[in-house]
């Protein structure tokens, strides 16, 4: 009946040649170079809670699930843009906040006003790992902040959640360490290694710049050059006395593991 019909017809097509559960199987390289027409019925699939997507996903193939989640629970968006409008928020900040409720809201399969504190917490914490891992040394993981604490205040002004945010010192501890984590394991303990060691002599501002680049760099490794598991993997020579420390660091986490 609806056979002719654009939208059905791609919703058709995409169930018939992949189907939610062969693109949940799909490597992420794949889900993100699926042709858009696709991506919007997989958007479409996550909003309505069909689809459960990995905070990579969200993060590294940008599916704009606020415009879908806009149409999908267009009254509960209407709220929400006039609540926010009346808090002072301006029309890129509101709609920044949406977009950042719609992840979150996917990621714990929920709908945008059934969010509590928690899963606003559980996702930030997933998306900030996720921007470290595919835009590592970017301002996502603050600009994903700003947007959640808007959010939080607009939502509270909804009636969804029971207190107000507060201000209080972004956890950039908890970046840091999801940062490392999404490098190799022996890389980094390496670096961990090495920062620990000059932190003995080395001046604390020191030390924080030299902490920042070296994260950096092992999350660069893993995401341009995955194989490079450890510091003997590296193909380009680093300054002599730089890699013979991170070496003798290695060797003795090799001879004392643990």
């Amino acid at each position: 009946m609806f056979s002719g019909h654009p939208v059905t017809s791609v919703a058709r097509m995409f169930f018939t040649r992949v189907g939610a559960e062969g693109w949940a199987g799909l490597p992420l390289a794949d889900q993100c170079a699926l042709p858009l027409k696709d991506r919007r019925v997989v958007g479409w699939l996550i909003v309505t809670g069909r689809l459960r997507p990995s905070p990579d996903y969200l993060v590294a193939c940008r599916p704009y699930l606020g415009e879908v989640a806009a149409h999908h629970h267009q009254a509960f968006h209407a709220r929400f843009a006039a609540t926010s409008a009346g808090l002072g928020f301006g029309a890129t900040v509101t709609r920044l906040q949406w977009s950042a409720l719609a992840k979150v809201a996917a990621l714990a399969g929920l709908a945008p006003d059934q969010v509590t504190q928690a899963v606003i917490d559980d996702g930030r914490q997933a998306l900030t790992a996720a921007i470290g891992r595919h835009h590592p040394g970017s301002h996502g993981p603050g600009a994903l902040s700003a947007a959640l604490f808007g959010l939080q205040t607009t939502l509270f002004h909804l009636g969804v959640l029971d207190t107000p945010p507060r201000k209080r010192p972004p956890n950039q501890q908890a970046a840091r360490d999801a940062q490392w984590e999404s490098a190799a394991p022996l890389l980094a303990s390496t670096l961990t290694g090495y920062i620990a060691q000059v932190r003995l002599s080395l001046r604390a501002s020191t030390m924080v710049r030299v902490e920042s680049v070296l994260r950096e760099f092992a999350c660069w490794l893993a995401a341009t050059a995955p194989e490079v598991a450890c510091v003997a993997g590296l193909r380009q020579e680093c300054p002599g006395s730089l890699r013979a420390s991170f070496q003798q660091v290695e060797g003795r986490e090799h001879a004392h593991p643990g």
